[in-house]
C-alpha cells in the first residue's frame, strides 16, 4: 500500500559511523520521509531518488528518507521541484528496522543473511516476486531472536550491491 504521510522508521543497532547523503529528487515526484529511498533506474529520471511504492528491479536502494535539503520541511512528505534535482533530500543509510512480507515473502530467523526484496516503501520481502522487484539489503535480525524488534518486521542492512555506497 502506497504511503500518503511520513512514517517513522528505527535505526537497529550501533550507529556504524554512516553519515547522510544528500541525493536530488525526481520532478513532481513524492517521497515520504521514514520511506525506503531509492534512485530510478531506468527513464527519464534515471539516477534522481523516485518513489519506492512499486519499485523495478532497475532500482538501486540507498537508505531511509531524511529531511529536505534545501526546500521547507513544514509539510507531509517531500514533493520534487519542476526539473530533475531541484529538490535535495538527505538519505540515511545504515540498519533499519523494516516491515516484513508475508506468506512466501515472510521473513524469519532462518533468512538472516539473505538478500531481501522491496515490496513497498516500507516493506521487504523474502522473494524477488518473479524477477519484478529489486534487491534491497541483507536481513540482520528478526523478532524471534532479539525482542525489541515487533513482530512483523526485522532489521535490514540497506543497499544494493551495484549502490554508490558499496552496498550492504
Amino acid at each position: 500500500m502506497a504511503l500518503s504521510s511520513d512514517i517513522v522508521t528505527a535505526r537497529y543497532g550501533t550507529p556504524d559511523g554512516h553519515q547522510p547523503i544528500g541525493k536530488g529528487l525526481s520532478a513532481t515526484v513524492t517521497i515520504y520521509r521514514g520511506s525506503v529511498a531509492g534512485i530510478d533506474g531506468t527513464g527519464g529520471s534515471a539516477g534522481y531518488l523516485s518513489n519506492m511504492a512499486s519499485p523495478a528491479t532497475t532500482d538501486i536502494i540507498l537508505g531511509i528518507v531524511g529531511d529536505a535539503i534545501n526546500a521547507p520541511n513544514t509539510t507531509a512528505g517531500i514533493t520534487g521541484g519542476s526539473s530533475d534535482g531541484d529538490v535535495l533530500v538527505n538519505i540515511e543509510t545504515g540498519t533499519f528496522i523494516l516491515k516484513s512480507g508475508t506468506g512466501s515473502d515472510a521473513l524469519t530467523v532462518a533468512t538472516n543473511g539473505a538478500t531481501v526484496y522491496l515490496i513497498d516503501e516500507q516493506t521487504v520481502g523474502a522473494t524477488n516476486g518473479s524477477n519484478s522487484r529489486p534487491a534491497c539489503g541483507v536481513q540482520m535480525a528478526s523478532p524471534s531472536e532479539d525482542p525489541s524488534i515487533p513482530t512483523g518486521y526485522v532489521a535490514v542492512k540497506l543497499g544494493t550491491p551495484s549502490s554508490p555506497l558499496g552496498g550492504p
